[in-house]
C-alpha cells in the first residue's frame, strides 16, 4: 500500500476507528511534547487526518485530551478487572493480578507512562486527572483493600497497605520513565513482590511469578 492510499483509507475509516486514531496520535504527541505542547495540528499530522476531524469527533482539544486520558484509565481497569472477576483465583492471586495489571506490557509502555506523568506534572492539567481518573483509582484501591482484609489485615491497615502499594507502583513508573536502563517491567514487579512478601509472608514468597496478567 502506497502512502496516498494509506492516508485515504484513514480519512474514510469508520467513526470509531478515526476517533481511536486521533487518541493514539494524541498519546504519541503528549509523550513527546507534553500536554501543554500538544496541539490539534500536531495530533492530526501524526494521525494523517484532516484538522477538522478533531472538531467533528471531539468538538475541541480539551475533549480530545479527556478522551485520551480516559482511554488509558479504561485500558488499565479492564486489565485488572479481568483478574479480579476470576472466581477461580485466591484473594492473594487476585491482589497480585491487580498489581501486575499496572505493569502489563500493553498498559505500561514508556510512552503511556510519560502521558500519565504529563497529566500529573503539568499544573493546568491536574484537574483533568482528578475529573477523569480519580474514580478509577478509588475503585482499584478499594478492590485491593478488600482483598487485603481477606488476607488478615484490619480494614484500617488494609487501606494503608493499599495506599502504599499505589505509591510504590507510581514510584516505579516514575523510575521506569527516568531510568529506563535500570528499571523495567520485571524488576518493578520484583520490587512489589518483595513488599508483599514482607507484608504477607504466608501468601507471597519464592520467585516472582512472571505472568504479567495475573495469577501467581
Amino acid at each position: 500500500m502506497d502512502g496516498n492510499t494509506d492516508i485515504t483509507s484513514r480519512r474514510f475509516a469508520p467513526k470509531e476507528v478515526r476517533k481511536q486514531q486521533l487518541i493514539d496520535a494524541t498519546l504519541a504527541v503528549i509523550a513527546e511534547k507534553g500536554v501543554s505542547g500538544t496541539t490539534t495540528t500536531l495530533v492530526t499530522k501524526k494521525a494523517g487526518l484532516s484538522a477538522g476531524l478533531v472538531n467533528l469527533h471531539f468538538e475541541n482539544k480539551d475533549n480530545l485530551l479527556k478522551a485520551t486520558l480516559e482511554h488509558l484509565a479504561v485500558e488499565l481497569r479492564d486489565c485488572w478487572q479481568a483478574v479480579h472477576e476470576d472466581t477461580t483465583l485466591s484473594p492473594a492471586d487476585k491482589l497480585w493480578g491487580i498489581i501486575q495489571a499496572c505493569f502489563h506490557p500493553e498498559v505500561c509502555t514508556i510512552d503511556k507512562v510519560r502521558v500519565w506523568f504529563a497529566f500529573f506534572g503539568e499544573a493546568p492539567y491536574r484537574a483533568f486527572y482528578r475529573e477523569m481518573v480519580s474514580g478509577f483509582d478509588d475503585e482499584r484501591g478499594d478492590a485491593m483493600a478488600a482483598l487485603i482484609v481477606q488476607l488478615g489485615q484490619s480494614e484500617d491497615d488494609a487501606e494503608r497497605t493499599s495506599d502504599a502499594i499505589e505509591c510504590l507502583a507510581d514510584g516505579l513508573w516514575l523510575n521506569m520513565m527516568l531510568y529506563p536502563d535500570w528499571y523495567g517491567l520485571d524488576s518493578s514487579r520484583a520490587q512489589i513482590w518483595n513488599f508483599l512478601s514482607l507484608q504477607f509472608p504466608a501468601h507471597f514468597g519464592g520467585p516472582v511469578p512472571q505472568d504479567p496478567t495475573g495469577a501467581a
